[in-house]
């Protein structure tokens, strides 16, 4: 996983600094929009980036090295018998519905904590 890792950290890397620039070229009525606040700002090139961060590391080589696990070991099973192989697919199939849920019930989750962290860390600038 240690290639993973490392693309991971370059990916991560390269799109903050991708995202900074895209902000920085933008006209100053960007930034008087309410949406657009410092807060959410920060926010958003944070969460952005950890996003991928997370996705593009091991977890990555985890999820390609399950998913061909289970194509070879179903490709084996209807090889050596058919009918075990289908008593398999039952409880898998039951799997990946929970799975769906839980992925979708944590970006709900995730999604709101963004909203209430970017609600909550406004940085006002005052000159005087």
């Amino acid at each position: 996983y240690t290639a993973f890792a490392i693309a991971r950290s370059k990916l991560t890397q390269r799109i903050r600094s991708k995202a900074f620039a895209c902000l920085l070229r933008q006209e100053v009525a960007y930034f008087d929009q309410s949406e657009n606040s410092s807060g959410a700002i920060c926010t958003r090139l944070s969460s952005d980036a950890s996003a991928i961060q997370e996705m593009a590391g091991t977890r990555l080589g985890a999820f390609c090295e399950a998913l061909s696990i289970t194509f070879f070991g179903l490709l084996l099973g209807c090889l050596i018998s058919w009918q075990l192989t289908l008593i398999v697919v039952g409880p898998l199939f039951i799997l990946t519905i929970v799975t769906y849920g839980d992925v979708r019930v944590r970006l709900w989750a995730n999604q709101q904590s963004n909203e209430i962290v970017e609600r909550a860390s406004p940085v006002k600038l005052g000159f005087s």
